[in-house]
């Protein structure tokens, strides 16, 4: 009798012991892998980073890559048209080698049309414009939309970014609330400026007029930090005018000290450029 006891315990032991190994390994199996990134409502804040240069700007693109990445976030690297391709190529390159996580998440695209980037001008404008709408054709799951140029070094990290993002509401934007902009309706509103990136893409400068023009009255200037919703974004790119011209002169009252645009790369393993020419924008 004390064998049958002995035997049966052990029976069960080795029956409970296969089963929790089962139930353990169905567990793991339904585990995410490790580059899945959790978003949503109730998932921590992620940002779409757009990050541009010119001419000699490679290496401090991937620097600011570097600085700014955070598997959460999507990033768009944007050279502009004034840069060589063998630039442009090296970057993409660079980018491949720059970390594992890029390679496994697969986060990061560079553009391979470039378009000009005129600081102040309206060619820097529509770049950061058909950058927007490719950052929402190849990841529409981020909530705000930064720009950054080869000339910024944030001193604050993603991690603490997000912490402090974690207690906006998702829907917040930066626009000031008033169209009172004071000293900015003569200098940046009324000066007459001609941008040369529209005609010559190779150019990244602009020629303002020794003459100014009456501020407009068909439409309001805001000024505030170029971080703008999501929710806003596609009616940017659309066909309601009025949010156009919020994003327009949102950006165009407080412009960067140079082109803005995002950092990415969709296959960091080949280095292939994303198109950004084959993005059609629905602008009214």
């Amino acid at each position: 009798l004390p064998l049958v006891s002995v035997s049966f315990v052990s029976l069960m032991l080795f029956l409970s012991a296969l089963s929790g190994y089962s139930a353990s390994s169905a567990l793991f199996a339904r585990l995410p892998p490790p580059s899945y990134v959790r978003r949503g409502a109730a998932a921590p804040p992620s940002f779409a980073y757009l990050l541009s240069g010119g001419r000699g700007d490679g290496r401090r693109l991937l620097r600011l890559l570097l600085a700014v990445y955070h598997p959460r976030n999507q990033y768009l690297l944007h050279l502009s048209a004034d840069a060589p391709e063998a630039e442009r190529l090296d970057l993409a390159a660079a980018v491949a080698r720059a970390a594992p996580a890029i390679t496994a998440f697969g986060n990061v695209d560079v553009v391979g049309r470039p378009a000009a980037g005129t600081p102040m001008g309206s060619s820097g404008l529509a770049a950061t414009l058909r950058a927007a709408a490719a950052l929402l054709r190849l990841d529409a799951e981020w909530d705000w939309f930064v720009t950054l140029s080869a000339a910024d070094y944030p001193l604050l990290t993603q991690d603490d970014l997000i912490h402090v993002f974690s207690s906006v509401p998702r829907h917040l934007n930066f626009i000031d609330h008033t169209s009172d902009i004071g000293w900015k309706e003569s200098q940046r509103v009324q000066p007459v400026i001609v941008d040369a990136g529209i005609y010559l893409a190779g150019r990244n400068q602009f020629f303002q007029s020794t003459e100014k023009r009456a501020t407009p009255d068909g439409f309001k200037f805001f000024t505030g930090i170029i971080i703008i919703p999501l929710l806003l974004l596609p009616f940017s790119l659309g066909h309601s005018k009025p949010a156009v011209y919020r994003v327009l002169h949102f950006r165009m009252g407080e412009p960067p000290s140079n082109p803005s645009h995002v950092l990415h790369q969709r296959d960091a393993a080949s280095g292939r450029l994303f198109p950004l020419g084959r993005v059609q924008l629905g602008l009214p």
